[in-house]
């Protein structure tokens, strides 16, 4: 009786811990994308796709927001948030990383058309280079996920996917690792350009909007490093590590 009571009080704590990081992760997720958008609209003219339009640049940090933050958030914590069958959390896991790619094109060719309309230079700042490091890890990520862990045709062996599962995590936590200081810098960036004004409500904005991403991220990296899985029993590279050993 009281080791089952026990067993209980362990289930129940392991299930509010993971009720709680959701709820402070949707919050952080969500509230990013809500103030870029507010501060599109309130400070920086709106939104327009019309060429030379100096508000086609708006888009290019709200894409990237919902692309990285939302999208893509939600995409890791896939596997250790929800409590469904491995292959149904890995469609999730993919789609969202699907839709989030289209946001990103989208995003880089805002920016990009934005300073070639405008004269501006591409890829010279501290901002623009990590944001290539990001897209660029994202992208191979992509691929390499696409690859090797589809099962809707014959893909890599049990193997390969066992060797390299790790170093596609430790990627991925990488990656939005770096998604979080790209954006940082790039809200600093924006500040200067702009010449915003010390205290001022366009100020306060930018600065939340970064300091809601490195509470985003904290919780982020704490589900994966310390939430266990909801369905234990389906862990696909706990399965393909057994057959390595096995065959060894």
């Amino acid at each position: 009786a009281v080791v089952s009571t026990q067993s209980t009080g362990e289930e129940s704590m392991a299930s509010a811990k993971h009720l709680i990081s959701l709820v402070v992760f949707e919050v952080t997720a969500i509230v990013p994308v809500i103030l870029i958008i507010y501060w599109a609209k309130a400070f920086g003219g709106g939104f327009s796709w019309i060429e030379k339009s100096f508000n086609k640049f708006n888009y290019h940090p709200v894409f990237m927001i919902i692309a990285f933050v939302f999208l893509m958030g939600h995409a890791i914590i896939t596997f250790r948030i929800l409590p469904l069958a491995h292959r149904t959390k890995k469609y999730i896991h993919a789609t969202l990383n699907l839709i989030a790619a289209i946001f990103v094109i989208a995003g880089l060719v805002a920016v990009f058309q934005f300073h070639a309309e405008h004269g501006y230079p591409d890829l010279y700042s501290l901002h623009s280079w990590l944001g290539l490091a990001t897209v660029t890890v994202f992208f191979l990520q992509l691929l390499g996920g696409l690859s090797i862990f589809q099962d809707l045709v014959k893909g890599a062996s049990d193997e390969v996917r066992g060797m390299y599962k790790p170093w596609h995590v430790v990627a991925g936590i990488s990656m939005i690792s770096f998604a979080a200081m790209t954006i940082a810098t790039g809200l600093q960036e924006k500040y200067l350009f702009m010449k915003t004004e010390n205290y001022s409500a366009q100020a306060y904005t930018m600065n939340f909007i970064a300091l809601i991403l490195f509470l985003w991220i904290i919780n982020l990296v704490y589900i994966l490093i310390v939430l266990e899985k909801q369905s234990p029993q389906d862990d696909e590279y706990s399965v393909l590590l057994s057959r390595q050993d096995s065959v060894q």
